[in-house]
């Protein structure tokens, strides 16, 4: 695992230092995030602060890929993860500083120079108002990915009933799709500025947008609606079959990032060919506006707005609604990193992590964070000891880490139930009517002393 997160982390830097590179692009004649004249758009000044800031970009991913190797050595799953996520945060944060020095940079030199922008009288072209979403794709596109919706969560329900993996996953895709249905409202919603004195380009730029942005919502809820299959694929279907459905999905995801990165990179360069057509482009100097990448301004009614460098939709923070919506994605953000690390810290901390107690009735297991699992005397057939857990195993939900192996699985296509400190040994494996589980404590004696336990109890 500590290679695979060397890996996405690199591969993070680099991604990031390569988009990150875009804002020092001219577009729509802002160039980090500094409106200016389209005659000094290739001055020297201007060009050496932009050609500065990519060789940061790519200096500071250099740094960190070196700072990231130690993640090789270390041997605790949540130490493993914590300093996943400081490097990861602290990744972002330096980009985010680095391109914020450089702004300024860029907003001196604009001041510096006195470099007056032409102002043009403000213009209404009601035709491009009455026909602005006549290239955006009708909401009737979204209806496959409604259907698959639906469809997986009927099948969900039907493998698994509503079982908490279920309807979370379920909750997960119902969610998604809705939010990139929210976006088509918005961006049809969004009111049109002429850019250039040309009416027909002003139309074809407006066009683009429109139809580029509506497409790729269509095609982003088709691709990831059939998450709701997922968990139920895993408990139905053999296990080759289901790791190899998961392995096509996870390519299509992959193929989907890349896809979105070229086809919003081609959305912004069909409107900076359009424009560069116009005899005059309309100057919209609105840097007050925009502080360091962040639209704030109360007195626009826009939630969503398009962002400066064309390839985003940005949230205006100057509205009541733009504040509520960037702290309830701050409050999810901290929710996940809670859930993701605090169990590990208790499972690498803890003495004994994971719970075996008996009772009159049956067994319970518990874990941090976890639902309990309870087993009957009378479901039980057989209980012993062996070796290790399977490799012939899919995690269903749950996690599959070096140390750790907690949740619901698939061994050999029958379904498992896992509490497993790997370096431990024996398992003790537990067979009922209707799945395997297998357990282990850190202290192997005490696992051999509930297998005793258990067996005394079923004599």
């Amino acid at each position: 695992m500590n290679f695979i997160l060397l890996l996405t982390l690199i591969s993070v830097y680099l991604l990031m230092a390569l988009v990150g590179r875009i804002p020092a692009n001219p577009h729509k004649n802002v160039l980090l995030e500094t409106t200016l004249p389209g005659d000094k758009l290739n001055h020297p000044q201007v060009l050496q602060i932009s050609q500065t800031y990519k060789k940061r970009l790519l200096q500071v991913a250099t740094i960190f890929s070196v700072i990231t190797l130690p993640i090789l050595f270390i041997p605790l799953d949540s130490i493993i993860m914590i300093f996943f996520f400081l490097v990861l945060f602290g990744f972002i944060g330096t980009n985010y500083y680095l391109q914020i020095v450089y702004i300024h940079k860029m907003t001196a030199l604009k001041i510096a120079n006195g470099w007056l922008l032409p102002t043009s009288p403000i213009l209404v072209d009601t035709k491009l108002v009455l026909n602005k979403n006549n290239k955006l794709l009708t909401f009737w596109w979204f209806l496959p990915s409604f259907f698959i919706t639906l469809g997986g969560c009927v099948y969900s329900i039907l493998i698994l009933g509503f079982s908490f993996i279920s309807v979370l996953f379920i909750l997960l895709t119902i969610f998604i799709t809705g939010l990139f249905v929210l976006s088509y409202y918005l961006i049809a919603r969004l009111p049109v500025k002429p850019l250039t004195s040309d009416e027909k380009i002003n139309q074809q730029v407006n066009d683009t947008m429109r139809r580029h942005w509506s497409l790729y919502l269509v095609i982003s809820t088709v691709v990831l609606s059939p998450i709701a299959f997922l968990p139920a694929i895993s408990i139905a279907l053999p296990y080759e079959k289901a790791v190899l459905i998961s392995l096509i999905y996870l390519t299509l995801i992959i193929l989907f990032i890349g896809f979105t990165f070229y086809y919003l990179f081609d959305m912004r360069k069909k409107q900076d060919q359009l424009i560069s057509q116009a005899k005059e482009y309309r100057y919209s100097d609105d840097d007050q506006y925009w502080r360091y990448g962040i639209y704030i301004n109360p007195n626009d009614k826009r939630i969503m707005i398009p962002d400066r460098v064309g390839m985003n939709l940005s949230i205006n923070l100057g509205r009541p609604a733009g504040k509520i919506a960037l702290g309830i994605t701050g409050l999810i953000v901290l929710a996940a990193l809670t859930v993701a690390t605090i169990p590990m810290l208790i499972s690498d901390f803890s003495t004994d992590p994971f719970q075996l107690t008996t009772t009159d009735k049956g067994i319970t297991l518990a874990a941090p964070l976890t639902s309990t699992k309870k087993i009957l005397w009378d479901d039980i057939e057989s209980v012993k000891l062996v070796d290790s857990v399977p490799e012939n195993r899919l995690r269903v939900f749950g996690t599959a880490l070096d140390n750790y192996l907690t949740g619901e699985f698939k061994i050999n296509n029958e379904p498992a139930y896992l509490l497993v400190f790997t370096k431990a040994t024996p398992v003790l494996q537990i067979k009922t009517n209707d799945t395997l589980i297998y357990y282990t404590n850190k202290e192997s004696e005490l696992t051999k002393q509930a297998y005793k336990m258990i067996q005394k109890k079923l004599k």
